[in-house]
């Protein structure tokens, strides 16, 4: 697919670590996401599983779902010892935050303390937009954070045009980290509606869906209702020659059709 480096997105579930095996072997390297109902520990639980393994493994720490500093150290703890060199962290989707981390930066802060710096982070940006924060404030967060982060991901996005111009935006704003393109792996359009909102890209798949609506040929619409898997290739070709330090693949556990498709080989 790419000759970027790629790393998967996968979502802690039962059976996971087994279908990983067998569809997406180590060495890959895999993004463990973290979702609210269950919080940090599963994501850091698997992901030392994956790391111990063979594989690269980078969980999600989400802010609002870190019960305190005791909790984050034990976390950070758990990753050393299993050898897992970065995290992602963001904000997370909870409602109410369940400590003292109302926001990224605030946890970020505090893991660049317990792992004396050792311990690289991610961060998210946003190519169109959040609903939840104006671009100026999103500016400003992002460069709050940026002293401790090492790379930051894309949130999921289907507009080539977007994702093509993005990296020079983020370099304008003053955003000098490497960053990874988030695309949709290959993953059955049925299973893509039904779960992107979950993780919360629900923003990017209204973009998929009026793109969609507004094609003369309906082609769009008949690949968004049926059971066709979506094609990254636009995506891809997009991130080539646009300054992007690698792909981050949203699996959506997808990975039998991940592996087929060929981009699993570059994994790593």
């Amino acid at each position: 697919m790419t000759d970027l480096p790629v790393r998967v997105e996968v979502i802690p579930s039962e059976g996971i670590a087994d279908r990983l095996r067998e569809h997406l072997p180590a060495p890959a390297a895999l993004t463990v996401t973290c979702l609210p109902h269950h919080g940090p520990r599963e994501a850091v639980g698997l992901a030392v599983d994956l790391a111990r393994a063979g594989y690269t493994a980078i969980p999600h720490l989400a802010a609002r779902s870190v019960t305190g500093r005791t909790e984050l150290a034990g976390y950070v703890e758990r990753c050393a010892d299993a050898g897992i060199g970065d995290v992602f962290v963001i904000g997370g989707d909870a409602t109410a935050a369940a400590g003292p981390y109302a926001w990224s930066g605030a946890l970020m802060e505090d893991i660049a303390d317990l792992s004396g710096g050792v311990l690289r982070m991610g961060m998210a940006v946003y190519p169109e937009g959040h609903p939840g924060a104006t671009d100026e404030e999103l500016v400003r967060t992002m460069l709050a954070k940026q002293p401790f982060a090492s790379w930051c991901v894309t949130q999921l996005c289907f507009s080539p045009d977007t994702l093509r111009g993005y990296p020079s935006r983020l370099r304008l704003q003053g955003v000098g980290l490497p960053v990874w393109a988030g695309v949709p792996g290959p993953v059955r359009m049925a299973r893509l509606v039904r779960l992107a909102g979950r993780i919360g890209v629900g923003q990017s798949l209204g973009f998929l869906k009026r793109s969609a609506g507004a094609s003369n040929s309906g082609a769009a619409v008949r690949q968004l209702l049926s059971s066709a898997s979506y094609d990254p290739g636009p995506l891809v070709g997009a991130v080539r020659a646009s300054g992007y330090a690698g792909l981050h693949l949203y699996s959506f556990n997808d990975l039998a059709g991940l592996a087929q498709s060929g981009p699993a080989s570059a994994a790593g």
